[in-house]
């Protein structure tokens, strides 16, 4: 899927995302700090912060979604997943999460940070539907 290197060089622009590795019994949860431009080796990408990197095969990359989740009770988490899916399994590789909008810096609920909304609708409005496999889910 050629729209996950482009979409992964975007977001790690931002330095205020959290990014979650895998999906399934074990994730690793990582702020963005120190997190560098990724580094391309034909088929795979090296994402790097300070205190953590992991590598990407980008064959592996059969879907992407923008995502509206529920969480922690009545939340909602704002996120782009990266996923290989087959007609066996769906495998969740890398979640990066934008800042919650109703969460100040100390994670304390606050009143709608529409700016934070609005990254995540923008860069959703661009990127889904340009490629078969990307898409706006609501769970």
């Amino acid at each position: 899927m050629e729209m996950a290197l482009e979409l992964l060089q975007e977001l790690v622009k931002n330095g205020q995302m959290m990014w979650v590795i895998g999906g399934g019994n074990v994730v690793s949860e990582n702020d963005s700090k120190g997190i560098k431009e990724p580094e391309v080796s034909g088929q795979n990408i090296t994402i790097e912060a300070d205190n953590w990197h992991f590598h990407l095969g980008l064959d592996h990359v059969t879907g992407i979604q923008f995502v509206i989740a529920e969480s922690h009770g009545d939340l909602l988490s704002y996120y782009v997943r990266f996923s290989n899916d087959t007609p066996d399994k769906e495998e969740t590789l890398v979640r990066s999460y934008f800042p919650n909008p109703y969460l100040d810096a100390d994670f304390k609920r606050t009143e709608l940070q529409a700016d934070r909304l609005k990254a995540f609708e923008e860069m959703r409005d661009r990127y889904v539907g340009r490629e078969e496999g990307l898409v706006f889910v609501r769970r």
